[in-house]
């Protein structure tokens, strides 16, 4: 009876430690993939700023990311929108405002082209 109770709390163990492991998976996945799909929100949001969408529009998509809220949005747009005069548009202004509000330099200056 001691090694049935002994096998089965190693059972249990092993089980802990796979679902830990699986969950940990996840979370990394998941954040991975958060990123990615933020970056596609950003460059739409960086295309319409650029293109001359209303400030109303590129703060709606903005604030629609997991990462920012309309106060974000706001500052980005504050940022940025005394520069969308520039010969890009504003883009390089508009990447520069997201990684300041996000407070480390996520997107590159240089990957966008007309």
């Amino acid at each position: 009876m001691d090694s049935f109770l002994a096998n089965v709390g190693l059972l249990a163990i092993a089980f802990v430690i796979i679902y830990g492991y699986k969950k940990i998976q996840d979370y990394y996945y998941f954040k991975h993939l958060s990123f990615y799909e933020n970056e596609k929100v950003y460059k739409a949001a960086a295309d319409e700023f650029v293109h001359g969408a209303s400030s109303d529009d590129v703060k709606t998509i903005l604030a629609s990311c997991s990462d920012f809220d309309e106060e974000d949005a706001e500052e980005i747009l504050s940022r940025a929108l005394p520069r969308r005069t520039d010969k890009d548009g504003g883009y390089r202004a508009f990447i520069r405002s997201v990684n300041k509000v996000l407070g480390e330099d996520v997107y590159s200056e240089q990957c966008h082209t007309h």
